[in-house]
């Protein structure tokens, strides 16, 4: 059965041109929690193309849900893209009155609507912005990280200060770069960065990577890779907090794509999900985005099993449950080696009192060492005793029969150990 559903996520830095819609593995809210794999998003990616339109972007779903006596207008629209850590809504166009709702911050959530087969998601419907946030733990749609801009793209050396210098002359309306004269929003373009509570101060822009030429605002490439070594704890790090890292290091990453390039940390995630990848045997994209999604679901199990929602500590959780596992197999060990050990003295101690009663014979002492101790213990109470050389001493009078069956050694040790019997036996014999 197919079942309309929804989630709320805060949306990402910035007033974004893309952000991530579902990741893979669980998607838990308060709602219910579904999944979301990399099947899925083939098929949610083959629904959309199949439709041929572009999605929608509204106010509180008023589209799946319009009135009857006005429009129902939208804030936004956007494609769909298929990335290795889930589903992204990419070239999102927002309307003039999104725009100034977003930077007013009047709305900082979105709520994407889909819906469910058997628990999985299956095909995406619209995105709603909206003030009601069903997760937690969300990342800001709008914050304090400056948009991206494309623009030419010049290299040559690079000079933070000379560059700050000409590009408040830039944004401002008279060219002198005075702080009066500052259309802010026009300066902050240059920046990575911004301090949104006090923004007419030019100590609340950091990470600049963006020149001014022939009165165009470029990229400077240069510029580009000194924010990101700074981001990477160049030159003392930068100072911003840490939820607006992210969306910060995209907005540069996105600058390194201009020239073909990856950002420095995006090539670290990248060798370092290579080497997983190899270590899975996984080679081809599917594979690959398969092999993600189990690793996040495995991670989610791992923390859901321990109770710990920090990754570090259900991992600390489990490596404890591996230590006691390890000592109580030392234990068990150790028991079976102290059990082996009082078996073995105890089949001595059977050896010996049946050699002593005469029960053993040194032809079955070697199969006594290998028989069940059990058995052996059987053996010895049930076993007549052997008075040497293989003869059995009787235990009580004999039958003419039982006499006729016995050996010469067997007769001549009744004659030198029970002389009666032997007399008796042999009258009997004569008589007969």
């Amino acid at each position: 059965m197919r079942v309309l559903s929804s989630f709320t996520t805060e949306i990402p830095a910035g007033i974004p041109r893309e952000f991530r819609i579902f990741p893979f593995g669980k998607v838990e809210t308060t709602k219910g929690t579904f999944l979301f794999t990399p099947e899925d998003a083939r098929r949610v990616l083959q629904a959309w193309r199949d439709w041929g339109n572009r999605l929608s972007i509204d106010y509180e779903h008023q589209a799946l849900e319009p009135v009857a006596n006005g429009p129902t207008p939208a804030a936004g629209w956007f494609d769909l893209e298929v990335r290795p850590d889930g589903l992204w809504a990419v070239n999102v166009e927002w309307t003039p009155r999104a725009l100034e709702l977003l930077r007013n911050r009047e709305y900082r959530y979105f709520s994407p609507a889909f819906r469910v087969e058997d628990g999985h998601i299956v095909e995406l419907i619209n995105i709603a912005l909206t003030n009601l946030p069903a997760t937690k733990r969300l990342e800001p749609l709008v914050a304090k990280a400056v948009p991206f801009r494309a623009g030419e793209v010049v290299d040559g050396s690079w000079d933070a200060d000379a560059a700050i210098a000409r590009v408040r002359r830039w944004a401002s309306r008279d060219g002198s770069g005075e702080k009066d004269t500052i259309d802010w929003e026009r300066y902050r373009q240059a920046f990575a960065w911004y301090d949104a509570s006090d923004p007419e101060n030019f100590g609340s822009y950091k990470l600049p990577h963006h020149d001014v030429r022939d009165g165009e605002l470029v990229v400077h490439k240069r510029g580009v890779m000194a924010a990101a070594a700074v981001l990477q704890g160049a030159r003392g790090g930068v100072d911003i907090p840490e939820s607006d890292v992210a969306a910060v290091k995209r907005h540069i990453a996105q600058h390194y794509h201009q020239w073909g390039e990856k950002a420095p940390w995006e090539r670290d995630e990248e060798a370092k999900m290579t080497r997983v990848l190899t270590a899975l045997g996984v080679e081809d994209e599917v594979a690959a985005l398969e092999a993600i999604a189990r690793l996040r679901a495995g991670l989610a199990e791992v923390v859901a099993l321990t109770g710990k929602e920090d990754p570090a500590e259900a991992v600390g959780v489990i490596r404890a449950w591996k230590e006691a596992a390890r000592q109580v197999e030392a234990l068990t060990a150790r028991v079976r080696e102290l059990e082996a050990e009082r078996e073995a003295r105890e089949r001595e101690e059977l050896i010996r009192q049946g050699k002593e009663a005469g029960k053993l014979t040194p032809a079955l002492e070697r199969w006594a060492r290998e028989v069940d101790l059990k058995t052996l213990k059987g053996f010895l109470e049930a076993a007549p005793r052997i008075v040497g050389d293989g003869v059995r001493e009787p235990t009580h009078e004999l039958s003419l029969e039982e006499w006729n069956k016995l050996s010469y050694k067997e007769k001549e040790r009744i004659y030198r150990e029970n002389p009666d019997l032997y007399r008796r036996m042999q009258a009997l014999t004569r008589r007969k």
